[in-house]
């Protein structure tokens, strides 16, 4: 029944063709595929449909791991030394070794493949509940804080400094910073009591479940300016997206030391790094506006001059472009998990 009717319409097509209409409008018409018309019309008569097709998923690939090589890599998977690695560092650590011979991408879909991409560690199913989802949004300067630890090192393997950061969410810039040979819950309470008193309280201070973090003297701090604190859940670096991206902006810029000689050159560069990344780098996150005119509200009147340059430069080559060029809006909301509060209406 359907190869007779692909027939009758591959027949219509043709003889509209003949008379001069094109080929994508009859074939719309009709409601017949182009590439099946042409297939079916134009000398490719040696293709045959076949009974039963076989879809992706179930073929068998020439190139594809042997049954040998893919249960030495479920080995892998199931290896105890592995249980708490994810796929991803369970690759590449078996790689280093020379346990693995396939790529990243073969590794983990025979991982999905097998139900091994879920968290192998043990987690706690009696009594307690499963962490609750962190989710704030912030639609202006000083809603909403991240911050976070992260280590920096020094010259020799024992010497580690420590970067406290926090960041306004809404613009992204620096509030707070400091460099300190360890993790100090005093050091944090100062941190955080010399930014409230330059940028006022936050709604909200998210972070993460560090033993700092979770300090009660902080908490005191910071709740009695009637600021709210947000952590999130154990082991989920996605719940505090803002400052860790910021740390990796931080170690993976050219610039940036394999190693600093000493606290004090550990200081002096992160000061010069934050200070340019306020003031000049153009952010991805914020219509390429700095985080400092977003946090000072002069990105609004900077907008307004790209787009005057624009209209000028359209007005001027119109012929250069599809349509009216459009200078870039920063976001007017943003947060954390912000997709579930919407899916909450």
């Amino acid at each position: 029944m359907v190869e007779a009717t692909q027939t009758l319409l591959t027949e219509t097509v043709a003889a509209l063709e003949a008379i001069g209409v094109p080929v994508l409008g009859s074939c719309t018409t009709v409601g017949l595929a182009r590439s099946t018309y042409y297939r079916r019309s134009r000398g490719y008569r040696h293709y045959k449909p076949v009974a039963e097709p076989l879809s992706q998923t179930k073929r068998q690939q020439p190139a594809a791991l042997d049954t040998d090589e893919r249960a030495a890599v479920i080995d892998l998977l199931t290896d105890e030394k592995y249980a708490d690695k994810s796929v991803v560092q369970t690759y590449w650590r078996a790689f280093d070794a020379g346990e693995v011979a396939c790529s990243q991408r073969t590794f983990y879909r025979i991982a999905k493949a097998e139900r091994l991409v879920g968290d192998p560690r043990r987690t706690r199913s009696h009594g307690f509940s499963t962490p609750r989802t962190p989710a704030v949004a912030t639609t202006g300067v000083g809603h909403l804080w991240s911050w976070d630890i992260t280590e920096l090192r020094g010259p020799t393997r024992s010497d580690r400094y420590y970067l406290y950061l926090a960041i306004d969410v809404f613009s992204r810039y620096p509030v707070a910073w400091c460099i300190e040979h360890t993790e100090s819950k005093e050091r944090a309470v100062t941190l955080f009591t010399d930014a409230i008193a330059t940028h006022g309280a936050p709604r909200v201070l998210h972070s993460d479940n560090g033993a700092v973090m979770r300090a009660q003297d902080l908490i005191n701090t910071l709740t009695t300016t009637g600021a709210l604190m947000s952590y999130s859940r154990p082991r989920v670096s996605d719940d505090n997206p803002f400052s860790e991206s910021l740390f990796k902006t931080i170690k993976y810029d050219p610039a940036c030391p394999d190693r600093f000689d000493s606290i004090e050159h550990s200081r002096q560069w992160t000061q010069d790094f934050l200070h340019g990344y306020a003031t000049e780098h153009r952010h991805s996150g914020l219509g390429r506006h700095t985080p400092a005119s977003v946090h000072n509200g002069t990105a609004d009147q900077i907008r307004q001059r790209r787009q005057d340059r624009l209209d000028q430069y359209w007005a001027e080559h119109p012929e250069r472009f599809r349509k009216r060029p459009t200078a870039p809006q920063h976001p007017l909301k943003t947060g954390i998990n912000t997709r579930l509060l919407s899916q909450t209406g």
